[in-house]
């Protein structure tokens, strides 16, 4: 879904302001934009960021290159560039994006461009507006009705409650919710429901602010040798002592493509009593590579892959994007393309 044009208008004003610019044509349908300069043509491939970019955001747009679906061609001998428009890009972001040789402009006019070896044109550190004090807040139930569409889109024609019990929050708040998605047009007149750049966007960024914060339960350290062997004995207690969790992360990712396991094991599982510890033989650590997160309604139970239930590919998604480990960001691009074109 191509966003509305006035969405764009500020950052690329900015860009239009550049003394070397004479002319920018902007075809929101392929997602390019054309620069006319004194020394001939640039075409970019657009990507529009709506959400404040945290780290799991700024590891989407680092992580993959954007693809060119057939009718999309790049100009003959120009090489392929990138342009970030956004509501706003911290200078620490910014100055990541410049490693990554990637173009950018925002609301307030923070700017890099550069068109090959003969413009290079950076503005950094202009401050974020104020928000409206009447914008909508994306809250923790916000985040988790929206994966549990994008995990089951026909779930948008379900019930109030069907959709409470599934995304783990209060019928009231689905209901609002669904109101506010409408307005929002995410969900179309017979409540259909489509993951878009924008819905990716906002999982991604909503996950690492808002819903995750309030899903960790505690950090633990374990006797294993190995997180594999850790991952073994929760599956046995788990049967043994009948206990849902499910993994998420890497463990979630190796079990699934057997790409990237990583040194944590982030799993969903209720407030482990002192049982469950004793039996996993696990200890409070503020650094422990287990994660605890407080499970949310049906929806993180998924799918089983080798004997170990996994949370669903959206899910894991955000949680590696949610990660410090660079390879991490691989691993989310590898899911990406294997579970969630």
């Amino acid at each position: 879904m191509a966003p509305a044009r006035q969405e764009w208008d500020a950052p690329l004003a900015h860009l239009r302001s550049l003394p070397f610019i004479r002319r920018l044509h902007l075809n929101p349908v392929e997602d390019m934009v054309e620069l006319t300069t004194p020394r001939g043509r640039h075409r970019l491939s657009v990507e529009v960021r709506r959400s404040h970019l945290d780290r799991s955001l700024v590891n989407a747009i680092l992580s993959h290159a954007p693809e060119v679906s057939p009718g999309k061609h790049r100009m003959k001998g120009t090489p392929a560039a990138r342009l970030v428009l956004a509501r706003y890009i911290p200078a620490a972001v910014g100055e990541q994006f410049i490693a990554a040789g990637i173009s950018f402009a925002d609301e307030p006019g923070n700017v890099h461009l550069q068109l090959g070896a003969d413009y290079n044109w950076t503005v950094l550190g202009k401050r974020e507006p104020p928000r409206p004090a009447d914008a909508d807040r994306t809250t923790p139930a916000t985040i988790q009705l929206l994966f549990q569409f994008a995990t089951v889109p026909e779930s948008a024609t379900w019930t109030v409650g069907d959709l409470a019990r599934a995304a783990g929050t209060g019928k009231t708040k689905v209901a609002l919710l669904l109101n506010q998605f409408r307005r929002e047009r995410l969900l179309g007149g017979k409540s259909e429901f489509h993951v878009t750049p924008e819905i990716i966007d906002r999982l991604v960024a909503g996950y690492g602010q808002t819903l995750r914060p309030k899903l960790v339960i505690g950090r633990y350290r374990h006797p294993e040798p190995s997180i594999d062997r850790f991952l073994a004995r929760l599956s046995e207690e788990a049967r043994t002592q009948k206990l849902r969790y499910a993994s998420t992360g890497g463990p979630a990712a190796d079990a699934m493509q057997h790409f990237y396991r990583g040194s944590e094991a982030p799993v969903f599982l209720a407030q482990p009593d002192a049982g469950i510890l004793r039996a996993l033989r696990l200890l409070p650590d503020r650094t422990g590579p287990v994660v605890f997160l407080r499970p949310f309604g049906e929806l993180v139970y998924w799918r089983e892959f080798d004997g170990r239930m996994v949370a669903p590919p959206w899910l894991v998604y955000a949680e590696l994007l949610a990660s410090s480990d660079p390879r991490a960001k691989e691993a989310a691009e590898e899911l990406r393309r294997g579970f969630l074109q």
